[in-house]
């Protein structure tokens, strides 16, 4: 057939697909298996949001200082806010907001006049719901931390518990 590919290439790219990452399963081998008493090293964090204390293996760390993606969006949407707040307090920024809202409400008037149907408690529920949602996790944390040896909070490897990870050979 003209238009499709050489069959010895199509397995190329299927075999380089599967192949595993061979220094990945090695490195990870003594950590799984726990041979010589080595032990994989974890890292006790903080989270910046709910102060709740994560550990995190070295092969997982890339300088994270939240325990979920939750936190870190609630985070990210609470310093976005406070530099709103900041900006709009200089003149520049009260002239900015000022012109922004004139043009919403000038495309606002623009438009036909509809009739709202929405549901006026649906913004509420949602607050509930990410509170209720925060809420459960630090619950679930909190009473997991009591009975589990300290995991990985990415991967899930059991591990000892140091300060700092000592510098690499």
């Amino acid at each position: 057939m003209p238009g499709a590919a050489a069959p010895g290439i199509e397995k190329q790219h299927s075999e380089k697909r599967r192949k595993p990452n061979r220094i990945l399963m090695i490195a990870r081998l003594p950590v799984l298996y726990n041979f010589g008493g080595f032990a994989m090293l974890l890292m006790p964090i903080t989270c910046r949001l709910c102060r709740e204390i994560f550990h995190i293996c070295r092969c997982c760390y890339r300088g994270q200082a939240y325990c979920s993606g939750l936190c870190r969006i609630l985070r990210k949407r609470q310093k976005h806010r406070q530099a709103q707040r900041r900006c709009r307090q200089t003149p520049k920024g009260k002239k900015a907001h000022r012109e922004a809202e004139n043009r919403r409400r000038q495309k606002l008037a623009g438009r036909k006049t509809e009739i709202n149907m929405d549901d006026a408690t649906s913004t509420v529920r949602l607050r509930w719901f990410i509170t209720m949602a925060i809420f459960a996790h630090l619950l679930c944390s909190k009473m997991k931390s009591g009975f589990e040896k300290p995991r990985c909070r990415f991967c899930g490897v059991c591990g000892q518990v140091v300060d700092r990870f000592p510098p690499r050979p």
